[in-house]
């Protein structure tokens, strides 16, 4: 009898592996003052072969079939104060002016390709936290350590 090595390595070479594809964020929390800028840094890998077709940052990762993801750029409340620093190739870093409050969220990198099938989120996002006294941002990080 001969071996299944052989034919159990071909299955892996064909195999595409979730490290393909997969998006690195800088900084897993920021805390920054009110009516700052933050930037939230990111990198973002693909296979060989596929084109981008649109790169954004979204408030949801989780989602109906029926659905896709909002995105930022396109919400009254975001257009005006973010700017997208990446190069829509790999690096996925986007700049939010004059923050508030209510931008404290989770935010997560998306991006879709040429393949309708084939599209990924930054599941373990940036998670903003946005205050007015400095007091209180310098509790936040001691809280953090």
């Amino acid at each position: 009898m001969a071996p299944r090595l052989p034919l159990i390595f071909l299955l892996m070479i064909h195999g595409v592996s979730s490290a393909d594809w997969d998006v690195r964020y800088s900084h897993s929390h920021i805390c920054a003052l009110k009516n700052s800028s933050v930037i939230m840094s990111c990198n973002y890998t693909y296979l060989t072969g596929y084109k981008i077709k649109k790169t954004f940052w979204t408030k949801t990762h989780v989602k109906n079939d029926s659905e896709e993801f909002p995105d930022l750029s396109e919400d009254p409340e975001y257009s005006q104060r973010l700017q997208y620093l990446g190069d829509k190739q790999q690096n996925c870093t986007i700049r939010l002016n004059h923050v508030t409050p209510k931008d404290s969220h989770m935010y997560y990198f998306r991006f879709t390709t040429d393949k309708p099938d084939k599209k990924w989120i930054g599941k373990s996002g940036v998670g903003l936290n946005i205050t007015g006294d400095f007091h209180e941002v310098s509790l936040f990080f001691c809280a953090l350590c």
